[in-house]
């Protein structure tokens, strides 16, 4: 928390009305008092605060994960957690966490239904196109391309056959990052839009209405794919295959 509350100083500083940041870090300040005094409602509704004003920095969503774990609002937190990482795949911090909150609510499912619970993964093109984000993979794409040039020049000058076959191979290093990079855009803007759905004890609806007939449950935690939006519903599409609809305000959508 203390280096979510110098991030947030130091960028509200410098990017915000004066009188916004004041804001701003009083609801900083009183989430690192609030989890250090084990209050987690208040910890949490201030830094739900910040997200909901655009603050939503990848410290904020890990230390908003954190206090949802603790709180035992597990699915809230898996939302969390996949968010930082979505944003940063590199936060072994948040991937442990995730890991372990993933593990809380299998134990306590387990716990309450008396049958083991297996933890999915998401498919292993969903898993490729969450490997980099487009600000990362994008650049190495250009880089390769003006690296492919640069060397193909080179080698066409060089002077000896040891810079030849050097610059040939900065060519084909070269080719094969573009082509990860182009891979790994290709399967980012390929990823289906998908959700966390935040609470316990939900079926799948037959239809948008609230006084649909419930269907297959869906688990607290568990990542769908959005296939769908009307009105305040969201159809969806979970692990094992089942359809049906669900309203938005139960699910957690997985953005950047």
């Amino acid at each position: 928390m203390k280096r979510l509350a110098r991030t947030l100083t130091l960028a509200m500083t410098l990017a915000v009305t004066e009188s916004y940041a004041v804001s701003s870090r009083e609801l900083v300040a009183r989430a690192v008092a609030a989890q250090a005094s084990g209050d987690l409602a208040t910890a949490a509704r201030s830094l739900e605060e910040l997200v909901a004003a655009g603050l939503d920095s990848t410290d904020v969503l890990y230390d908003l994960g954190t206090v949802y774990t603790r709180a035992e609002r597990y699915g809230e937190a898996v939302w969390c957690f996949e968010r930082v990482l979505l944003r940063a795949p590199g936060h072994l911090a948040a991937r442990r966490n995730l890991r372990a909150t993933r593990v809380r609510l299998a134990r306590r499912d387990a716990a309450r239904t008396g049958r083991a619970v297996v933890e999915t993964q998401p498919s292993l093109a969903v898993q490729i196109g969450e490997l980099m984000p487009l600000r990362y993979s994008v650049p190495l794409v250009m880089f390769a391309e003006i690296a492919v040039i640069a060397l193909w020049f080179a080698r066409r000058r060089s002077a000896t056959e040891l810079r030849r076959v050097g610059a040939t191979a900065g060519v084909a290093l070269s080719l094969l990052a573009g082509a990860t990079g182009v891979g790994l855009v290709a399967a980012r803007r390929a990823r289906p839009p998908s959700a966390i759905v935040l609470h316990g004890g939900l079926r799948l609806l037959q239809s948008p209405r609230v006084d649909g007939i419930p269907d297959a449950a869906v688990r607290e935690g568990e990542r769908v794919e959005l296939t769908r939006r009307e009105g305040g519903f969201a159809r969806v599409r979970a692990v094992g295959g089942s359809v049906g609809w669900l309203p938005s305000r139960e699910l957690g959508a997985l953005t950047e």
